[in-house]
């Protein structure tokens, strides 16, 4: 009975296997294609401007117009339905927003403005009005929440939901309904949609930092912005020689320019319009991706990551946004600065004097076991530290620690409180 109970077995973990192999192994045959048809191309149509730019011509440069009424949004994608999950960094940030505004000119005005799914009641606690947008200028910066409908709940069958709860939301139903097909099992696309339909909201600033909500502002942030209406972009590690030349053949492929730049990161500091006309263009390329180059099992995410990192179906906006940015800057000679060295910063770097000589304006949460790592906060391996040891810790790791450990030990209403203080008498 037991051989035979293992014979069985054999057979089963035999035949799952061989299932296994044969699917990466058409994988791979399909990745090969692409192979070949993206290596000639130095020679394409793409832009008579491809092969003499790069990723150095788009320095990015700032200023700090001190004297300016300057009006700033601070744009997030948080998933109500995974608040257990997100809470905590969206607390640090919130944090990191008001150590950044004792820094900011006392005439300017950021705004942290959430998209999310419900109302719940941290946000409430935390001070954040719903549904308003910003009609005056003077208005005291304000924590703003919008309801916002995820691509997930939206049904292919009824009218997408126009009633008042969503006077700012503009619905694009034929898209909504290929992006719930093809990238259903991809969890990052509504914080790109939302820069796409949610216009009407953020629409009134003079520039927005779209940002994933696993991040810190730093002081730097409270006094630079974009020179000339750039928008700068941040830092990202999604390119290898082997992605890179695939996305531009897939930029021949979709008759889409190309600029030749590389490693664009998920943050976007700019004027509003820019980034919407690149969140556009970002989704247009994300449906092309989707249905022509992944198969089935890896939109499913039947893989993982076993073809990280030259081609991964888990950074798919990341590709979008490479085609989308590329193109826009040769098709519509959009002002774009990368700001490697700005934006979407390590919290793990050790060096106290890194965030000032560099301007870094953002610290970003990157996969990392060294302090400052995200998932050891959330785990209380850091919960013994007492933040007030830090307050001279001028480091990207001692600032992102001290803001961190803040945010957990002050109540929702002493954020709240420190927020309606915040603008309360001009800074010295």
């Amino acid at each position: 009975m037991m051989l035979s109970i293992v014979r069985n077995n054999s057979k089963r973990l035999f035949f799952l296997l061989n299932v296994f192999l044969f699917i990466l192994n058409s994988i791979i045959l399909f990745h090969q294609q692409s192979i070949q048809t993206c290596v000639n191309t130095s020679d394409s149509h793409l832009t008579t401007r491809q092969n003499d730019i790069g990723n150095n011509d788009y320095t990015p440069r700032l200023h700090q117009p001190l004297t300016s009424l300057i009006l700033r949004g601070l744009l997030v994608f948080y998933p109500q339905s995974q608040e257990e999950e997100y809470l905590p960094e969206l607390l640090w940030f919130y944090r990191s927003w008001l150590e950044m505004m004792q820094q900011e000119p006392f005439i300017w005005r950021t705004d942290l403005i959430i998209y999310t799914e419900k109302y719940t009641l941290p946000l409430q606690q935390l001070g954040c009005i719903y549904n308003r947008i910003r009609i005056n200028k003077g208005e005291l910066p304000q924590c703003r929440v919008f309801p916002y409908q995820t691509l997930d709940f939206r049904n292919g069958t009824d009218e997408i939901d126009k009633t008042n709860m969503y006077l700012y939301q503009q619905f694009d139903k034929n898209r909504s309904m290929s992006l719930m097909e093809y990238t259903k099992k991809y969890p990052y696309i509504d914080s790109i949609n939302i820069i796409a339909e949610c216009y009407p909201s953020f629409a009134m600033y003079d520039y927005i930092l779209r940002t994933d909500i696993d991040v810190f502002l730093t002081k730097n942030f409270g006094h630079f912005v974009p020179h000339k209406d750039a928008l700068l972009v941040g830092k990202g590690g999604y390119s290898t020689a082997f992605s890179a030349r695939r996305l531009t053949r897939i930029a021949k492929d979709m008759n889409w320019m190309h600029a030749n730049i590389t490693n664009i990161g998920s943050t976007w500091y700019g004027p509003p319009h820019i980034a919407q006309r690149i969140a556009n263009f970002s989704l247009e390329a994300v449906l092309h991706l989707s249905m022509n180059e992944f198969t089935l099992p890896e939109r499913q995410g039947r893989l993982g990551d076993v073809l990280w990192p030259e081609w991964h179906f888990g950074v798919l906006s990341m590709y979008g946004t490479h085609l989308a940015v590329n193109h826009l800057i040769v098709a519509e000679n959009i002002r774009i600065g990368l700001a490697t060295t700005l934006l979407d910063q390590n919290t793990d770097t050790k060096d106290l004097y890194d965030i000032e000589k560099n301007n870094h304006l953002h610290l970003h949460c990157w996969h990392t076991f060294e302090p400052f790592s995200k998932s050891l906060f959330k785990d209380g391996r850091y919960n013994h530290i007492n933040p007030s040891t830090l307050m001279n810790d001028t480091s990207a790791s001692g600032y992102a620690m001290r803001l961190a450990l803040e945010s957990r030990l002050m109540s929702f209403g002493g954020l709240r409180q420190a927020l309606l203080t915040s603008k309360s008498l001009p800074n010295s």
